[in-house]
């Protein structure tokens, strides 16, 4: 019986797709783009290489980060990239011209350029006991990206380069959040990073614009009586392939605009028919009703788990003695830079401030008339948003320069007398380093 459901479910998909298909013509470059397997594929057509690398967390998530670089490795300063949420390392090259990706002009101006993938996503699903099955794989929200995935990240670049510190760490959306959260909890990591660039900053975003979505919001603890425990979008990459990509551009932009308002008018067709079919990537469904807990209380805390000991009372009238604790975000003391677009419907800067360290920030840059998504795949990004990155890391590379000798000759020093590298001194850290290609 279910081998039969399966063959006919599969016969009317295929006749779908004979039926209706796709009407964009791309060109080769597009369509090459848009078929690459993987991010590998995607930078080496725009004459880069890439390099993965294998980092093994401390609760036991293998997570892959790719090395971006032209010709050869050189001894450059490095800067890591974070995408966001439910999407993975590959968003960050996905563009039409190499202009226009920030990790290209990033090794073109002299950088060591590496980007991060969070657990669970294309590039991170395995554990080295948990299978993905389990619901035990995919319970994880922000907390363990913020206490495990970036600080662990962090820790083995700077193995692998033999660095004491990263020059700077470029978060995307989530990726900021993430970056803000693990610098708030691990005080040795401002040490670590020396500047931090949001863009499009994810914080404390205003409620939903749609009606279902603002309902999911407030009700968000009932969430996993309908979408489980475990993937969330766990079948996009099918939908992608039944629906074509004409028809899955419209679903995708639709969702965008009565999700959140963006109409993409920035963001040409070329670069969508690039850009969405590698746009999504699997993440938990504990991740989406963080993010919902945290637009509900408005407050940038960590994940309130339920609390079976509470009083019977207490549930039954929506009552509760506790707050979740707060990401400690006013004791950051790594240099804040911030670009948003102006009409991105998620920013709320006035609600941010307060829990910023007002002498660490830097900038806070408004970009007229972009949205979320544009401040990576805009038509002018590589005049109104790259510039600036290249302008404040440059302003950043002496000071860089001048306390890596430092610590160089410091380390050398205590070589003699040290049983564990100087990067280890902050706490027993377990993990494994695999170059994998």
């Amino acid at each position: 019986m279910t081998k039969a459901f399966i063959g006919i479910f599969r016969a009317i998909v295929y006749l779908w797709r004979l039926l209706f298909p796709p009407f964009i013509q791309n060109s080769s470059q597009d369509a090459r783009i848009a078929d690459a397997r993987d991010i590998k594929d995607i930078v080496q057509f725009h004459g880069y290489q890439c390099k993965e690398y294998v980092v093994t967390t401390r609760d036991g998530y293998l997570l892959t980060v790719h090395r971006i670089y032209k010709d050869k490795i050189h001894d450059n300063p490095v800067v890591y990239l974070q995408h966001g949420l439910l999407t993975n390392s590959e968003l960050f090259v996905l563009n039409d011209s190499p202009d226009k990706i920030i990790p290209f002009r990033l090794v073109d101006n002299g950088y060591d350029v590496w980007l991060g993938n969070n657990r669970g996503n294309k590039y991170s699903r395995n554990h080295t006991s948990i299978s993905t099955k389990s619901k035990r794989f995919w319970n994880f929200s922000l907390n363990e990206y913020a206490i495990y995935d970036i600080p662990d990240s962090i820790r083995t670049i700077l193995h692998i380069t033999n660095k004491h510190k990263i020059l700077a760490y470029i978060g995307f959306s989530q990726g900021t959040a993430q970056g803000l959260a693990s610098l708030s909890l691990n005080p040795y990591l401002n040490d670590k990073i020396q500047l931090m660039i949001g863009l499009s900053p994810a914080f404390i975003p205003p409620n939903l614009r749609h009606p279902v979505a603002s309902f999911a919001v407030n009700a968000y603890h009932y969430l996993p009586l309908v979408l489980g425990n475990r993937a969330i979008m766990p079948s996009v990459h099918f939908w992608k392939w039944a629906m074509g990509q004409e028809y899955y551009q419209r679903v995708v932009d639709l969702s965008l605009i009565y999700l959140f308002n963006w109409q993409g008018d920035n963001i040409s067709s070329q670069q969508k028919q690039i850009g969405y079919p590698h746009l999504f990537s699997n993440s938990s469904v504990k991740s989406i009703l963080h993010w919902f807990q945290i637009i509900k209380n408005q407050r940038f805390e960590m994940f309130d788990e339920k609390d079976h000991d509470s009083s019977p009372l207490n549930v039954i009238f929506g009552l509760k003695g506790h707050l979740p604790t707060p990401f400690p975000t006013n004791n950051i003391s790594t240099k804040l830079l911030l670009m948003y677009g102006t009409n991105d419907t998620l920013m709320n800067i006035p609600t941010m401030l307060p829990y910023l360290p007002h002498e660490n920030v830097l900038d806070i840059v408004p970009v007229q008339d972009y949205e979320h998504m544009d401040l990576l795949w805009g038509k002018n990004v590589d005049k109104l948003v790259i510039p600036t990155i290249l302008k404040t890391l440059a302003e950043q590379v002496p000071l860089a320069e001048q306390v890596e000798t430092v610590e160089k000759r410091f380390s050398k020093l205590l070589a003699p007398y040290m049983k564990q590298p100087v990067f280890e001194i902050e706490g027993p850290q377990r993990y494994a380093t695999i170059q994998i290609s």
